[in-house]
């Protein structure tokens, strides 16, 4: 083994999520980098539970880094503010984190550190702050030929599902869920993406497919916290049908060994039972100690599943949040000034002009073919290669930035839009010509 292949493996082996084995790898082999060496081994410390040597070891990575390797330190300290963060401490860690972001020099670091920024937020309940961060860092991923980098995008593609669904938005995190599972691979990035899916097919009531789905994330998932966090919520799952008694303890057992914002999540329900058995004290005993934790996401995301346990809750005089209202899958297209797009009343960065135009092209004159789709909105010769592939092209381009292909359907070579989509434009108000940097047929018709 190379000097630094140990580190290399030991990284492979965390993004498969078998942290006890990159700690036995690194623990057999003499320290190369004692840099590397220890922000390694306090990761998987941390993940295995023995919380206080990781956080020694953390230390000592943040002291070499700090000394003699600055260029390391946007790495040591988003490790470090992801320890924090699982411990809940909140304020350490939002702080480390955009210490790193100061830090960071190069995309992948940068992506990193968006990516831990804007979950946190969103676990913090900032759901805005947590959408600027997570747009500004999928941007960086986003046909990237760094492996790593491209990597992180099935990341940010599950945290922006769990916006989504947060939002009331259930058809549109399901599509970025779905499209996760089929570009993520059987690592890290993989549960998440099942573990999405599963979560978001149980707050809609598709009990069947959520287990289905829930039960691959546990296939792939590693050892220690990490399996018991995805057993825990086929457990949640399990609540709902013949085996609610055995999930019950299932959850019981495992709350205590999985990190709080996934324990909490299975409190709630054992005191939702609870209410149902006729123990209301002892259900709001939980639900106080819930909303004492200071989970807001948690407590937000569960909403439609706990209406019981909430009624009850506010009867007591707890303040505690009502399910997002669901939402369609929206889109509306600017075609005015500079061409964009308002995905569910949010401007959507980074949308080329001409992906715009298609949309708007479909919605208001229906399905085409992509020779027809060229015509209307390029300016090239009829029957020229270019055109359709293009408007291939510019689709693709969307999908990727939306993180779901379920906007339009592209059958032999006809393209509709996808029927559970709602689409508006600005085309029938009055304002400056449309699409000026498009010279099709059909844009030269708008003008007029």
């Amino acid at each position: 083994m190379g000097d630094f292949q140990q580190y290399l493996d030991a990284y492979a082996l965390f993004l498969a999520g078998q942290y006890q084995a990159a700690l036995d790898l690194l623990d057999a082999r003499p320290i190369v980098d004692a840099l590397h060496h220890a922000r390694q081994r306090a990761y998987a410390l941390h993940y295995l539970g023995r919380v206080e040597e990781a956080y020694a070891g953390i230390e000592q990575a943040a002291h070499i880094a700090e000394t003699e390797r600055p260029v390391q330190r946007s790495a040591v300290y988003i490790d470090w503010a992801v320890m924090l963060m699982r411990d809940q401490r909140f304020e350490e860690g939002f702080r480390l984190y955009h210490q790193a972001l100061a830090h960071a020099t190069e995309p992948e670091e940068r992506a990193t550190t968006l990516y831990n920024l804007g979950w946190t937020y969103l676990r913090r309940g900032h759901l805005d702050h947590a959408l600027d961060a997570l747009h500004e860092g999928y941007a960086l991923t986003r046909g990237s030929r760094q492996e790593r980098l491209r990597w992180r995008g099935h990341l940010f593609r599950c945290a922006l599902a769990l916006h989504a669904r947060a939002c009331g938005q259930f058809d549109l995190a399901l599509g970025r869920a779905r499209q996760a599972t089929r570009l993520a691979g059987n690592d890290r990035a993989g549960v998440y993406a099942w573990n999405v899916l599963a979560g978001t097919l149980r707050l809609t009531g598709q009990t069947g497919a959520a287990r289905e789905a829930q039960q691959r994330a546990l296939s792939l998932a590693g050892d220690g916290a990490a399996h018991d966090a995805e057993a825990l919520y086929l457990a949640l799952i399990d609540l709902g049908g013949p085996d609610a008694g055995a999930a019950r303890e299932t959850l019981r057992r495992l709350a205590p060994r999985t990190a709080p914002y996934d324990a909490w999540r299975a409190r709630l329900h054992l005191a939702q039972a609870d209410l149902h058995a006729g123990r209301p004290d002892g259900a709001l005993q939980v639900l106080r100690a819930v909303t004492d934790a200071n989970e807001p996401y948690v407590l937000l995301d569960e909403a439609p599943a706990l209406t019981d346990l909430y009624a009850c809750g506010r009867t007591a005089g707890l303040i505690l949040p009502a399910p997002a209202a669901r939402q369609p899958a929206a889109l509306h297209v600017i075609s005015r000034g500079a061409p964009g797009l308002h995905l569910c009343g949010r401007p959507l960065p980074g949308v080329r002009p001409l992906s715009a135009a298609v949309i708007a092209y479909l919605h208001h004159e229906g399905a085409a073919t992509l020779d027809t789709l060229a015509g209307a909105l390029l300016d090239l010769p009829a029957g020229d290669a270019r055109g359709p592939a293009r408007i291939r092209a510019a689709l693709n381009d969307l999908h990727d930035l939306i993180g779901t292909d379920t906007l339009t359907r592209l059958g032999r070579r006809t393209v509709t839009l996808g029927p559970d989509w709602v689409i508006t434009t600005d085309l029938d108000a009055p304002g400056p010509d449309p699409f000026t940097d498009l010279y099709g047929e059909w844009v030269a018709q708008l003008s007029r």
